[in-house]
Parts: C-alpha cells; sequence; structure tokens
C-alpha cells in the first residue's frame, strides 16, 4: 500500500487501511475523485467520508463525477472546496450562486405512458414483441419482481434473449451477464436499481421503467443507460394514473420535460391465459409470482414521497389476476399498519380521525413510518412464502391492562409485546457451518491400561528415532525442513512394510490352520466309513480279523450229496449271489439313502466283496477255494 500510485477503492475499504495499516499514508495525496459523488455525499457515507478527508492534505485536486451532480454547499465545504467548476453539457438554469446543469442528453427521447397497475404485464409483453430487433433494458422496483418477470417470460418464449440482473446474484454471475448483455444486440434485460449507475452498456435503444423511480434522480440514472457517448436512445417510463400528476411535478422541477404517448390497443397482446396455467403446473413459479406481489406492494408503501406513491389507491385483486394467481396473497405488514392506524383513530392520537384514506397518507408523520418499519422487520422480505400458513398474532395488551389496573394503586406498564422472527429454513450448508464452528470431532475408540492411562495406539504414532528429531528442530526453527521430512517418510515406511509383512504373515498362518483342520474333519469322515459293521445281528462288536461267512454253504452238507454235486453246487451258487446282492443292498442303504442302485448293476457289491475277502484268514481262504475247485 505504501508503494501504490493509484488507489481504487469504495470508502468503508479505505477508511479500515487508513485505520489499520501503518504503511498507509495519505499525506502525498495530490488528486481526489469521487465516482457517483452525490450518492458517496449522501447521509449514508457521511461519517465515512468525513474522517477520509480528515487523513487529505488540503491543498489537493478534488474531481466529482455524476449525472446527477451535488451542488449543496454543505457538500462543497465538506471537501474543502474554493470555487468549484461544472464541466458538462450546457446549463440549463441558474439561481444565484447554485447551478443546476443539464444532465440529460440532448440525443434521449423521453416519454412517458399512462397504464392500470393489472396492464403492465400486458404492455410489458406486447411492447417486447414489437421490439424484437432491439437492445432494451427493464427496469423493476424489487429483485423479486425481476426473478419472476424473467422466469415466466422464459416460459412464454417472447422471441428474443432474456436476461435478469439483480442484487443477490453472485458477482462472478453479475459479471457474466454484463457480458452477454454488452456483446448481443438483440436482448432484454430485466433489472433492479443496481444496474442504473455505474454501469455502461454501450448500443441500448430502449430503456422502459416499469415501475416509478423513487426520486428524479433515480430517473435520471435509469434513463442514462440509452443514448451515451454521443449515440441516440428511448426512455420509457410507464406510470399509474395515481402517479402520473405528482411525477410528471417532480420533473418539471428539474427542468426535465417527458413527452406523453398514447398506447394503440390493436397491438396489445394479453398472456395471462398462458401464465395461469404455467402457474398451476408448476407449484415453484406460483410462489415466485406470490413473493413478487408482495415486494411490489411493499416498495410502494416504503417511498418517501406520498404524493406520488399511495398503497391505497392500489387494486390488489386485479394486480394479483395479472401475476396469474387466482387468489390474492394477504400482506401481512400492511394488515398490521392499519390496525394500528386504527386504534390509533380510535384512542384520540391522531389529530385527524375523520380524512380518508389521501390525506391521512399524505399528513402521516416520520414516527409513525418508524413503527411501521419495527412491525415489518419480522417480515424479511418474504411475507407471501407461506401466506398461507396461519401465525399465532401478536396481541396489544396495553389498553386491556390499562382497564384492569386502573383500580390498583401502583400502575405499572407491560413492555410492549415482542415480534417473533420467521424461522428461517436450516440448509445444509448451515449446518456444516455450525459443526465447524463447533470444531466435532470424529469418534474414536480410546484404550486404556489396568491403572487408567491411554494406550496410545501404535499405528498413529511415528516410531522412528528421526521423528524426534524433526519434532524437537520444527519447534526451534518454526518451519518446514523437506528434505528431513522426506528422510522422516522414508524411515516411517520401513516401519508401515514390516507392520504390513507381519500382517500378511498372520494372515497366512491363520489359513493353513483353517485347512489343516479341515483336512483333518475329513480324515476322520473317511475312517468312519471304513469302519461300517456288516453283521447282521447288529450287536456292533466287530474287530480287523472278523468277517461274516453266514452266506457261505454248509460244507457238510455238500461233501454228503456227492451224487447230486453238479446240482447242488449250482443251487449253492445261486444262493450265494442272492445273499451276497441282499447285504450288498443293505449296506448300501446305510451308508446313503439317497442313492439307489438297480437289481442289474454288480459294479458296487463286487466292490464290497472285494474288500470283504481281503480281510479273510488263511484258514478260511483254504476253505473257500476247495470248495470253489469242487464245484468247478
Amino acid at each position: 500500500m505504501d508503494q501504490c500510485n493509484i488507489l481504487i477503492c469504495t470508502p468503508g475499504r479505505l477508511l479500515q487501511h487508513m485505520d489499520e495499516n501503518p504503511l498507509f499514508n495519505a499525506s502525498t495525496m495530490e488528486v481526489l475523485v469521487l465516482d457517483e459523488a452525490d450518492r458517496c455525499l449522501d447521509m449514508g457515507f457521511e461519517q465515512t467520508l468525513n474522517a477520509i478527508i480528515e487523513n487529505f492534505p488540503p491543498d489537493r485536486q478534488t474531481l466529482l463525477f455524476s449525472a446527477t451532480q451535488t451542488s449543496s454547499v454543505k457538500d462543497l465545504a465538506r471537501l474543502n472546496l474554493k470555487n468549484p467548476v461544472f464541466v458538462g453539457q450546457p446549463q440549463a438554469k441558474q439561481e444565484g450562486s447554485s447551478v443546476i446543469p443539464k444532465v440529460v442528453p440532448d440525443l434521449l427521447q423521453q416519454n412517458y405512458v399512462v397504464v392500470s397497475l393489472e396492464d403492465k404485464i400486458t404492455m410489458l409483453w406486447s411492447f417486447i414483441k414489437n421490439h424484437l430487433k432491439q437492445k432494451i433494458i427493464v427496469f423493476l422496483s424489487s429483485c423479486k419482481q425481476v426473478k419472476f418477470i424473467f422466469e415466466i417470460f422464459c416460459k412464454l418464449r417472447p422471441g428474443t434473449s432474456l436476461l435478469a440482473l439483480y442484487g443477490t446474484l453472485h458477482q462472478d454471475r453479475r459479471i457474466a451477464i454484463y457480458n452477454d448483455f454488452v456483446k448481443k444486440s438483440n436482448v432484454v434485460l430485466f433489472a433492479t436499481d443496481i444496474a442504473s449507475r455505474g454501469l455502461d452498456f454501450p448500443s441500448v435503444n430502449w430503456v422502459v421503467q416499469l415501475d416509478c423511480p423513487e426520486d428524479v434522480t433515480q430517473y435520471i440514472h435509469r434513463a442514462g443507460r440509452s443514448a451515451r457517448n454521443k449515440t441516440r436512445g428511448e426512455s420509457l417510463l410507464v406510470l399509474l394514473p395515481s402517479e402520473e400528476e405528482g411525477m410528471i411535478e417532480e420533473l418539471g422541477k428539474k427542468s426535465i420535460s417527458v413527452r406523453k404517448i398514447l398506447i394503440d390497443p390493436k397491438k396489445l397482446f394479453s398472456p395471462r391465459a398462458k401464465i395461469e396455467a404455467y402457474l398451476a403446473q408448476n407449484p415453484e413459479l406460483k410462489a415466485s409470482a406470490q413473493r413478487a406481489f408482495v415486494a411490489y406492494i411493499k416498495s410502494v408503501f416504503l417511498m418517501k414521497n406520498k404524493k406520488v406513491f399511495n398503497v391505497m389507491s392500489l387494486d390488489f385483486d386485479a394486480y394479483a389476476k395479472s401475476l396469474g394467481l387466482v387468489v390474492t396473497p394477504r400482506v401481512r405488514f400492511l394488515d398490521r399498519y392499519l390496525k394500528k392506524q386504527k386504534k390509533a383513530n380510535e384512542t384520540g392520537t391522531q389529530s385527524e380521525s375523520d380524512t380518508d384514506d389521501e390525506e391521512r397518507t399524505k399528513n402521516e408523520n416520520k414516527p409513525s413510518n418508524d413503527v411501521l418499519f419495527k412491525a415489518s422487520e419480522s417480515d424479511s422480505d418474504s411475507d407471501g412464502d407461506d401466506f398461507i400458513k396461519i401465525k399465532r398474532a401478536n396481541h396489544d395488551i396495553k389498553g386491556d391492562n390499562q382497564q384492569q389496573t386502573s383500580g390498583n394503586d401502583d400502575d405499572e406498564e407491560l413492555p410492549p409485546p415482542v415480534l417473533r422472527k420467521k424461522e428461517k429454513l436450516i440448509t445444509k450448508a448451515a449446518l456444516a457451518k455450525k459443526a465447524l464452528k463447533k470444531n466435532l470431532k470424529v469418534n474414536e475408540k480410546v484404550k486404556f491400561d489396568e491403572e487408567g492411562h491411554e494406550i496410545a495406539d501404535p499405528r498413529k504414532q511415528l516410531q522412528s528415532e528421526l521423528a524426534k528429531e524433526y519434532e524437537s528442530k520444527l519447534g526451534e526453527m518454526g518451519g518446514i525442513d523437506i528434505e528431513m521430512a522426506k528422510q522422516l517418510l522414508q524411515e516411517e515406511d520401513k516401519f508401515d512394510k514390516q507392520r504390513f509383512r507381519s500382517l500378511v504373515k498372520q494372515k497366512h498362518k491363520k489359513l493353513k490352520e483353517k485347512l489343516k483342520k479341515k483336512d483333518e474333519e475329513e480324515q476322520q469322515g473317511s475312517d468312519a466309513d471304513e469302519g461300517v459293521d456288516y453283521d447282521d445281528d447288529g450287536d456292533g462288536d466287530e474287530s480287523d480279523n472278523s468277517v461274516d461267512l453266514s452266506w457261505l454253504p454248509d460244507p457238510s452238507k455238500v461233501y454228503k450229496n456227492n451224487q447230486n454235486a453238479d446240482s447242488d453246487a449250482d443251487m449253492s451258487s445261486v444262493q450265494q449271489t442272492k445273499l451276497y446282492r441282499k447285504h450288498a443292498r443293505s449296506s448300501d442303504t446305510s451308508e446313503d439313502s439317497d442313492t439307489q442302485e438297480s437289481d442289474e448293476d454288480f459294479s458296487e457289491p463286487v466292490k464290497k466283496k472285494s474288500n470283504v475277502t481281503s480281510k479273510l484268514t488263511l484258514d478260511d481262504a483254504e476253505i473257500i477255494a476247495a470248495q470253489l475247485l469242487a464245484n468247478s
């Protein structure tokens, strides 16, 4: 800051540097430039600008820029100006020492039209449809109106590009919209008064002020967006019948002549039916229309010039229908104000109780407005967001309290009722910010020994000796040693690798134990299968050398009947086959009940027979062999 030659800043930021930056010194400043000087010198920046000027040297050149330049002697004295010179267009009027320059360029054609409130949307739609190849800026009084008009016109598709610029947009988004509007040749920009100052829009054909400006200064800045840099432009001011007389009178005081024009009814196209259809299909669009309705009523009510702006002369039902709303939204802040005015009339606090609404609005004093502002703070610019919901009424019990305590000796006044502020919707971003502010930590498992001391997790601790040395060195030097940090990572990587190897070994060991256990179970199952009892008696006692020979024929009968040896041998062989087949079937069913074999399949019985005969003793084998030789 102590080395720059040109500094561009806002008043608040400049004063902050002067107060907090010891290197900032403005004693050598030579030129002070105030852009939009009338706004910088008004009441909003009075204290800030006075503090800034005290730090500047008196010998300097001061330049003031604004379309509505101030000529107040008090303001010029604050800047230590002596014999100021007005530079600009030819002077239009001179009254003593105050000079009023001509602020409106000659190439700007100024017009105004008188339209009822319910016909504003129709007039704007028809105007855009008849000027599709031109660059237009439409000014409205509130952000919510701009948002709704932009959304509904995008649905209606007039045939040209549409843009919206208002205060709640992010700065990057505003810049992108501004650049987009500058590049295009035929486009419509819906904007609030945020676009009325400080922005240079080249080649703007029309400036339409759909809502009446607050004062003449605001009108000049809006109209000044057109006819810039010696180009032609046109301005259209849309007035209500109740606003025409007062606004034209105010413009005449500043020597601004505006030509009245009439609208051709044949060129009017009403989109009301389509708007109602879109609102019926889209609840969000309907809610936006309700917010726009309430925002416009509030903007008219808060205007200072009551000669021009009279909220009681507005037709609420007709205006709601023009926005596509079937039911007129409630205007809570206006209802509260009317109740308070009615109560004030009954108690005699208002001097003129028999006047009509227009005279009452003209003669209402400033304190009553302050009371209204306090009562409307709880609405927070969203009175129409939930107009269907019922809220508890805040009853004023002051009068009742006075009646009840009139007989008591000590009269104590109760404090005024406090209006509850509407609860805001809790978003995910708000919850995240709350969590960050609380410094919440993730739940961690902490282990303690028998004595109650915390056991540190070795996985999260640095184990190398180099780590201790690095921590001590880090506290001394107060910075990061890159080379030492690399070595530290390499050392810690060795411990991580050892731990990983140990984990892999443990895993392999568990797997081997599991496989070994499984093999043992299978071996036990196979041993149980080999020890199946083939004894028909079913006593279950069996040794490795004992074999069931009940199926063999009686040898004595064979040797006694030698003459019938052949026939007996045949019969014995048949009996042997039947007995073995029966025994094999019984053993198979005991092993597996689900498998069944047919009488023709002898592969399994033969295998079982071989297993049985393999366990015969030598004497038994000789007997069987002799029997088989005799039969052959």
